[in-house]
């Protein structure tokens, strides 16, 4: 390798950088979460090795970013905040969101989505997607009507787990998302669940395009019938040449990540009685916005704690220098969301479940925390997700006395892991007494 490209590990580093920073996030499924790897991730914290291999490069190789030795693919392991903060306010140009391996992994449930599209057909979409998500503004145009939804189906809860509870999320993501008529299809997230576990190969696994034809077309039967009050009822009027139906399945996918978030932090809550004050009185005391600053603060530490998005990819488009050194065209720029998240050398709340950060402006230091991402590639539905998932911490904190299994409490008691499975999580809800 030229000296004027970036450093290029060692073989040695390399294997050390895909056993232990890369494997494990492939493993734990980046579309769709895979149980029994989550078991052993947790079990034998391989996610808190990826620091470790960082702190080792940036030792050994400088600021970087540094290339890998793999055969057949040009990747770069970004060890630095500041290139972090350049790749992603750099994007889409000269740095892609459409990574070869995103492009690979997304094609298969979602072809034509923001995350898959070059200019100029992304600039279209991503307008389309925030008009429809009314991304410039802080409650969506039919938050109320969100929050209906979010009364109506967690009012009983019982004692359940994330199976379970993730069955009652999936009810609410489909009113909101395509209108009442699809409440109990639980057809269409069989389907989007069997592409998305194809997905996590990428290209190693064909396409199932019957499968896809089946779910594309029940997809689009809902969004062309879709309520104004719905999120896709703000496509029906797109151009066509967009594929206005073939943005939806991305929000359905990011629900499921919010749900994850919100259970994270419910399970966090009820271990933790002195962290959930601040929550339950919020809670319990009458608003006058939906916006919900404590609960909302919690559904972001959840998520800088235990990002949804594992790996956050991007691709130059031409060659690009950092710090004098070339990186070639076609370069995949792999920022391991945790890394930056949990290093306990820059951050003295790296391990610890903090949501005050999100309130007194310690999140919006240098260091980079991007739990929805960040630039002109930001999360267009986070205005969406931290509303739902903020009302829906409340609106259960408000009428119940939330209680977690007890091997869920021992993992909480102390320092946050970095690694926690919320497929084991159980949760209790009993109800407040009224007097």
């Amino acid at each position: 390798m030229s000296s004027d490209m970036l450093p290029t590990a060692t073989v040695t580093d390399s294997a050390r950088a895909v056993r232990d920073a890369l494997l494990p996030l492939v493993a734990e499924g980046a579309i769709l979460r895979r149980p029994r790897a989550l078991v052993l991730a947790e079990r034998f914290d391989l996610e808190s090795r990826a620091l470790k291999v960082v702190r080792r490069f940036r030792q050994r190789y400088g600021d970087g970013p540094v290339l890998l030795r793999i055969p057949g693919r040009t990747i770069a392991l970004v060890i630095d905040p500041a290139d972090v903060r350049r790749l992603l306010a750099e994007t889409p140009e000269p740095f892609t969101a459409a990574t070869d391996e995103k492009v690979g992994a997304l094609r298969h449930f979602q072809p034509h989505a923001v995350l898959t599209s070059d200019p100029p057909i992304r600039a279209a979409r991503r307008e389309l997607n925030e008009q429809a998500l009314d991304s410039s503004q802080p409650v969506h145009r039919n938050g109320q009507r969100m929050l209906d939804i979010l009364r109506a189906e967690l009012a009983t809860l019982e004692p359940m787990d994330w199976p379970a509870f993730r069955e009652i999320w999936y009810r609410i993501a489909r009113r909101i998302v395509l209108g009442d008529a699809a409440r109990d299809d639980t057809i269409l997230t069989d389907q989007l669940d069997q592409l998305r576990s194809d997905a996590n190969w990428a290209q190693l696994h064909w396409r199932a395009d019957r499968t896809r034809k089946r779910f594309s077309d029940r997809l689009r039967a809902y969004v062309g019938s879709a309520p104004p009050t719905s999120l896709a009822g703000g496509l029906r009027a797109a151009d066509k040449d967009l594929d206005p139906a073939g943005q939806v399945p991305h929000w359905l996918f990011a629900f499921d990540a919010a749900g994850i978030a919100l259970w994270r932090a419910l399970a966090v809550l009820a271990a933790r009685p002195e962290l959930a004050a601040p929550v339950i009185e919020e809670a319990r005391a009458p608003q006058p916005s939906p916006l919900l600053p404590q609960a909302s603060a919690a559904i972001n530490e959840s998520v800088r704690l235990w990002p949804t998005t594992l790996v956050i990819l991007r691709q130059n488009t031409r060659p690009v220098e950092f710090r004098g050194r070339t990186a070639p065209v076609g370069t995949e720029f792999a920022i391991i969301s945790s890394v930056f998240h949990r290093d306990d050398e820059a951050l003295d709340f790296a391990n610890s479940f903090e949501p005050a950060i999100w309130l007194d402006g310690r999140s919006d230091g240098d260091w980079p925390l991007v739990p929805f991402s960040a630039g002109p590639a930001v999360c267009p539905g986070r205005n969406v997700v931290l509303l739902t998932t903020s009302a829906a911490i409340s609106l259960i904190l408000a009428g119940h006395d939330l209680r977690a299994d007890a091997a869920t409490e021992a993992k909480l008691s102390g320092s946050m892991p970095v690694t926690l499975d919320h497929s084991a999580i159980e949760l209790t809800f009993p109800a407040l007494r009224t007097t």
